[in-house]
């Protein structure tokens, strides 16, 4: 498993906590997951937290259930289709991917199969499949060296960690392994820097709110 020491931006103690709750959405928890993979340091306040959780059910007093529950939970839970065989936690790419494996059941044939959409000069993105159980949209945000997206706040959270280049806003500089974790109140204009794309898997649970009216154009095209 590949650490790095050097992240200096984490999920906050709040997401977190949902994770090890199982609270978040499967958009959400698939990027904290491949942060996971890479962070020490969160990996350490996941387990402490689910600790205190699993303590806390300890002092819960069990209740009996029905003679007809199970047969409720199936009828809710719809007909069961077999699960598919996990996906090897491997994958070929060129950023690490077997690090954040996560992804591996998504990207399948790795990074250099993905089909890139182009939604603006040197900006492209990869819409990935992620219904759950809540709703969440997660995609791979591919900026090339110098671009910078528009001004934005958010409709609601927004995760974003960073796979390969890096990125500077009004945040800080965010780098390999760096989370930014968003909310409606953080106002920012990344710009990627370095010389490299900087891809980012992004989860968001509502579309951005650009400030200029360009942006509020051609937001419907893009799909941002």
């Amino acid at each position: 498993m590949t650490v790095l020491s050097d992240i200096r931006h984490h999920p906050k103690d709040l997401t977190l906590a949902a994770y090890a709750a199982g609270q978040l959405d499967e958009a959400r928890s698939v990027v904290i997951a491949a942060h996971l993979r890479l962070c020490a340091k969160c990996r350490l306040a996941v387990a402490d937290f689910e600790a205190v959780g699993g303590a806390c059910l300890e002092t819960v007093e069990p209740a009996a259930m029905s003679d007809s529950a199970l047969d409720s939970f199936w009828l809710r839970a719809g007909k069961q289709e077999a699960a598919p065989a996990p996906a090897s936690i491997l994958a070929a790419n060129d950023f690490a991917l077997d690090a954040a494996h996560p992804l591996a059941r998504y990207l399948k044939e790795g990074v250099d199969a993905i089909a890139w959409k182009n939604v603006a000069p040197g900006l492209a993105q990869h819409v990935i499949p992620a219904d759950g159980y809540r709703p969440g949209v997660l995609r791979l945000l591919k900026i090339s060296p110098g671009v910078r997206i528009p001004k934005h706040t958010h409709g609601d959270e927004e995760l974003t960690l960073i796979l390969r280049g890096s990125y500077t806003d009004e945040v800080g500089e965010f780098r390999h392994g760096d989370l930014a974790d968003l909310d409606e109140d953080v106002l920012h204009a990344p710009l990627a820097t370095g010389d490299q794309p900087c891809i980012c898997l992004i989860a968001t649970s509502a579309p951005l709110r650009f400030r200029s009216i360009v942006g509020r154009i051609v937001q419907p095209f893009i799909g941002l």
